[in-house]
């Protein structure tokens, strides 16, 4: 739920230590292990199951993985939740 909330506004909760927009481009595995104070392994393991719960979106760049919230996807589950499955 942390990296959601962090994922809302990535602006102001990371500082990117290169090029790119955070909320366009997403934000790094390293940026969010940091901000959590965990390793990059556990923050992948994190972001794999958002992103197969369709909460989170992956995109490959370079040597990199960002990630970005994918609101259609909190959208549908927030609808799931609230009819009680």
């Amino acid at each position: 739920m942390r990296i959601l909330r962090w994922l809302r506004d990535p602006e102001e909760n990371f500082e990117s230590r290169v090029d790119g927009d955070l909320t366009e481009d997403g934000v790094c595995v390293s940026l969010i292990a940091a901000r959590a104070g965990v390793s990059q392994p556990t923050v992948s393991r994190h972001l794999s199951v958002l992103k197969r719960a369709g909460l989170v979106e992956t995109r490959r760049v370079a040597q990199r993985n960002y990630h970005r919230r994918d609101e259609a996807g909190i959208e549908e589950a927030k609808r799931l939740l609230s009819q009680g499955l």
